[in-house]
């Protein structure tokens, strides 16, 4: 059975929905949504192997003669903070303002200024036909995940571990939102900024919020419920409802929900869901990539821009919705699409039979016939082939699955047990550096943190010292960032951060961006320690006190003298008198006798 096609890197809708760009394979293409024809495709314009795209807009812009036409300009953001605008003879222009991943691209003004936003928090607005900066300012101390701007273009939203609202005339922060449930993924604001979702990470809930920027008020209002997590949210007023509006999400497995309400507070509506059905008569769904809200009408009636299929072969569709409408089943054309799976099917057919071969000659070789401890060329590693024959034949020489399974050696329990004990080993200094770079380049906070939960000196000295200098800036701006967290984190990332500005400090300062970072670091080390001296005080006091009452408990036990009770008998106490009685009737016997053998004249002599 073939399998579908992976998604687009990046995609989107021109503000309008006449136009649709996507990237994917570093191929950039841009389609018209009416006619469904593909308008212009350019190969890789970064051109930079270590570089990935991880935005896109496009858009329609008013050349200076109007008799000209319009120019069509994709704009493409990358994860090492460039950005790129083409047009039908290439690329524009390139600029580098951004340090961070750039995570979001907006045309404004009908197509004249692009707003570019990354993920350290700074937004540009760049002139669309030069690439010259009109104003930047930087929405968040934090990393933001991303940046919406309203339909009337009057307010634009930036998320991260809060949702801020800023004012698109002056750049002024208006309203604050926290989040409970995590970082905010994605976020929309309606016109006049009265309504805003937006939807937390891992989470299957579309927050509805109520906005009285005016007055500097929030309300949480409503939660819709989906079955898998959106990939793209989008909200609109209500035209028929003062107090209602209009969301639309995209789950990820490629269902759209539009939900019609008719206040924010209404929590339980049912959405309409829009999916796309290979054909009537068969089985199976196509996802949806994106769906855009365009044109409320005065009934309270949408339309909707679906966009469908694979990079190979995108199909749009234009969805009218009025209230409580049942769900839509689109489908799609028939012959594009069955091209496209006798393509996969035959991709598939090819890599089974060339694994199955492989798999043969490896069994007949005698030289293989013992155990193999190495698995070079298995019926699982051939799946990523990609080998296409025009008409594959059923092969009957093909080894049976017993015999591809022995050749997996899966039976061999000691084997299996040794190569296990192998892949749980602890990563070494020579390999933990290079994790460490695909990290920093892919962004991947996850593998990130996996390589410096590692405490070993060595691992720190030699990882560190391997790394080039935009990748020390990109560690140390990570670093920054997680350092204000406490607990095991901070004891794990402080050894990284101190070996990485021993050894980089010269190129870290020579970097204009690295100075705000810096600061950052600066600022924060002194209001963890300006406590300490107030701290350290108390705590002499304390012992000071607490010595003072050791020493007068002390002295009062030294003062007082024991009183020693003796338990006698009586009998001991008689034995004890008589024993004084007879002493003394001695004394007295010997006196007495000294007087009788004395003579009078002595005594009175004396």
């Amino acid at each position: 059975m073939a399998t579908a096609p992976p998604p687009p890197d990046a995609f989107a809708f021109s503000p309008d929905g006449e136009l649709f760009a996507a990237v994917a394979d570093r191929q950039v293409q841009i389609w018209s949504t009416t006619g469904g024809k593909k308008i212009a495709e350019w190969t890789d314009p970064v051109a930079a192997q270590d570089d990935s795209y991880s935005c896109i807009a496009c858009s329609s812009v008013q050349k200076k003669q109007k008799k000209d036409g319009n120019l069509i300009v994709v704009a493409v953001g990358t994860a090492n903070g460039e950005v790129l605008a083409l047009d039908s003879t290439g690329v524009i222009w390139r600029s580098a303002f951004h340090t961070g991943k750039v995570i979001s691209l907006h045309f404004s003004k009908q197509g004249r200024v692009l707003y570019t936003a990354s993920m350290d928090g700074v937004i540009c607005e760049l002139d669309t036909r030069t690439g010259k900066p009109k104003d930047t300012f930087k929405a968040s101390k934090k990393s933001i995940n991303h940046l919406t701007i309203s339909h009337d273009e009057k307010f634009m939203g930036v998320s991260g571990k809060t949702a801020k609202l800023f004012s698109v005339k002056d750049k002024k922060d208006v309203l604050k939102i926290p989040s409970e449930d995590g970082f905010i993924q994605l976020m929309s604001v309606s016109d006049d900024a009265r309504i805003l979702v937006f939807c937390n990470d891992n989470n299957k809930e579309v927050q509805v919020w109520s906005c009285d920027h005016h007055n500097g008020t929030i309300n949480s209002t409503a939660s819709l419920v989906m079955h898998t997590q959106p990939k793209a949210v989008e909200c609109k007023r209500s035209t028929s409802y003062e107090t209602g509006g209009i969301v639309l999400a995209v789950s990820k497995k490629g269902v759209a929900y539009v939900w019609h309400l008719q206040t924010i507070s209404q929590d339980e509506v049912l959405p309409t869901k829009i999916s796309v059905k290979k054909s009537l008569d068969k089985k199976g769904r196509i996802p949806i990539i994106l769906a855009k809200l365009c044109d409320v009408k005065e009934d309270n009636t949408v339309k909707v821009h679906v966009a469908f299929g694979s990079p190979g072969c995108l199909q749009f569709k234009v969805v009218v919705l009025g209230e409580n409408c049942e769900d839509i089943n689109l489908v799609a054309e028939s012959d594009a699409f069955a091209s496209e799976e006798r393509n996969l099917e035959q991709d598939a057919k090819g890599n089974s039979r060339m694994a199955g071969e492989q798999d043969q000659q490896e069994n007949t070789n005698p030289t293989d016939q013992g155990r193999s401890k190495k698995r070079t060329a298995s019926v699982l590693d051939s799946t990523n082939d990609t080998v296409k024959e025009g008409n594959p034949e059923y092969n009957l020489d093909e080894p049976t699955m017993e015999q591809k399974l022995e050749s997996l050696n899966l039976l061999n329990k000691s084997e299996f047990l040794e190569e296990q004990s192998v892949s749980l080993a602890p990563p070494s200094a020579d390999s933990v550096h290079i994790l460490l770079k695909q990290a920093l380049r892919a962004d991947d906070h996850t593998e990130l943190l996996k390589c410096l939960y590692n405490r070993d000196e060595k691992v720190i000295v030699k990882s560190i010292s391997l790394l080039t200098p935009a990748d020390a800036l990109k560690l140390l701006k990570f670093l920054v960032s997680s350092i204000q967290s406490r607990g095991a984190k901070l004891v794990c990332l402080l050894p990284w951060l101190q070996t990485l500005l021993s050894r980089h400090m010269s190129s870290i300062v020579s970097q204009e961006s690295s100075l705000m970072l810096l600061n950052s670091l600066y600022q924060l080390i002194d209001a963890r320690t300006s406590t300490f001296k107030s701290a350290l005080q108390l705590s002499t006091i304390l012992d000071y006190r607490f010595s003072e009452i050791a020493d007068e408990e002390t002295d009062e036990e030294e003062a007082i003298a024991p009183i020693i009770y003796e338990d006698k008998d009586t009998d001991d106490e008689e034995e004890s008198d008589a024993m004084e009685t007879d002493g003394e009737s001695e004394e007295l016997g010997d006196v007495t006798d000294a007087f009788e053998h004395s003579d009078g004249s002595e005594i009175m002599s004396d």
